[in-house]
C-alpha cells in the first residue's frame, strides 16, 4: 500500500509547495551563507549554521521530489544572487532576531502544508520540517533570552477570575469607554509589531545598497508603510501602559556595498509583504474590539497594495519566476 502511495503523481496544492519550499529556502541559503561568512559571536553562529544545514537539506529533498515528478527545478536564487565577501550589513544581534522571525514563518508554513498534503511521504516530510524548524526556533529564542535581546510579550499583573461577558460594550472600540486589550488580542498585536520591525529593518538595509532606482524606492516606501503600521498598533499597546518590542534600526550598519542582488532583496520583501496578510488576518479574525479590527483592516488593504507593486515591479525586470500552473484549454484550443 505503502509503494502505491509513494507513487501517486503529486497534487496541485502538494507540487505548489513543495516549489515554494524550494524559492523560498533557496533565497534562506543566500542569506544565511552571507550572515555566516561575518558572525562574530559563536552562539549566533552556531544558530545560523544551523538553520542553513536545515534549508540545504530542504532543497536537497525538494529537488528528489521534483525530478520523480519529472517537474524542472526552479531557478530560485544561487551563488549569482549573493556576495559573500561584502561587508556586515546587520549586526549579529539583528541576525539572531531574523533568523527567530523567519522560524516562526516556517513554523505556519509547515503546519498548513502537513494539513494540505495528503501523500504520506509528503505527510512525514512536513512533519520533520515542523519539528526541525521548532528546534531551530527553540535555539535562536534561547539564545535571545540569554543575551538580553528580545523583548518579552507584556505580563498582565492583576487579579484573574473567570468571568462571562454580559454586556455588548465590550466589543466596543470607536465610541465610548473602550475596555484594555484582551490577552488574545495582546497576544496577535504583539507578533505583528515583531514581525513588521523585523521587514523595516531589512528595507533600511535593502534600501541603501540596491542598485535600482526603483528598487530603492520601493524599500523606502514599504518602511515608510510599515512604520505607519508599527505606530498604529503601538498606539493601542501603550493605551493600556503596555510595553512595546525592542526596535532594531541602529543594528543596521553604513555599509554600502551589496551582499544580495535587486531581486533577492526585492523578492524577500514582497514575500513578507505577502506573508503579513496573513499574519494581519488571523489577528482579525481573533478581535474582540471594533476599532482594533478596522486598523488590521486598513493595514491588511495597505499592505496588499505595497505587495501587488512589489510583484509588477519583479515582473517589470523580469524576476518573477511563474509557479506551476494548471493547463490552459482553452488557450490550445485556439492554437494552430
Amino acid at each position: 500500500m505503502n509503494d502505491q502511495n509513494h507513487r501517486t503523481k503529486s497534487s496541485a496544492s502538494e507540487l505548489g509547495l513543495i516549489w515554494s519550499q524550494y524559492m523560498n529556502d533557496s533565497l534562506s541559503s543566500c542569506v544565511l551563507k552571507y550572515f555566516i561568512k561575518n558572525v562574530e559571536d559563536e552562539e549566533i553562529g552556531d544558530v545560523l549554521r544551523y538553520a542553513f544545514e536545515l534549508a540545504e537539506a530542504h532543497l536537497e529533498k525538494v529537488r528528489y521530489f521534483l525530478t520523480q515528478e519529472n517537474y524542472p527545478i526552479p531557478k530560485g536564487f544561487s551563488d549569482k544572487d549573493v556576495n559573500v565577501n561584502a561587508p556586515a550589513l546587520f549586526t549579529d544581534t539583528y541576525k539572531l532576531v531574523y533568523i527567530q522571525i523567519m522560524a516562526i514563518h516556517g513554523l505556519t508554513r509547515y503546519a498548513a502544508a502537513v494539513s494540505s498534503s495528503l501523500r504520506e511521504d509528503y505527510i512525514n516530510y512536513f512533519i520533520d520540517c515542523t519539528n526541525e524548524t521548532a528546534k531551530l526556533y527553540a535555539s535562536s529564542s534561547n539564545v535571545l533570552l540569554q543575551k538580553g535581546i528580545v523583548s518579552k510579550p507584556p505580563t498582565l499583573n492583576n487579579q484573574q477570575k473567570v468571568d462571562f461577558v454580559t454586556d455588548q460594550s465590550f466589543l466596543t472600540g470607536f465610541l465610548g469607554e473602550r475596555r484594555p486589550l484582551n490577552a488574545v488580542e495582546i497576544s496577535g498585536t504583539y507578533l505583528n509589531m515583531q514581525k513588521t520591525m523585523v521587514k523595516m529593518v531589512l528595507e533600511l538595509g535593502f534600501g541603501q545598497m540596491a542598485k535600482s532606482k526603483k528598487v530603492r524606492e520601493y524599500m523606502e516606501r514599504g518602511r515608510q508603510v510599515c512604520q505607519k503600521h508599527f505606530d498604529r498598533l503601538t498606539t493601542k499597546v501603550k493605551k493600556d501602559n503596555l510595553h512595546i518590542p525592542r526596535t532594531f534600526e541602529t543594528e543596521v550598519t553604513d555599509s554600502t556595498v551589496a551582499p544580495f542582488s535587486d531581486k533577492l532583496m526585492l523578492f524577500h520583501i514582497t514575500a513578507l509583504l505577502s506573508s503579513a496578510i496573513g499574519y494581519y488576518g488571523e489577528a482579525l479574525a481573533l478581535c474582540q474590539r471594533r476599532d482594533l479590527a478596522a486598523a488590521y483592516i486598513r493595514m491588511i488593504t495597505e499592505i496588499g497594495l505595497l505587495a501587488e507593486d512589489g510583484m509588477n515591479l519583479l515582473i517589470e525586470n523580469g524576476w518573477f519566476e511563474q509557479p506551476p500552473i494548471a493547463t490552459d484549454h482553452e488557450g490550445l484550443a485556439k492554437s494552430d
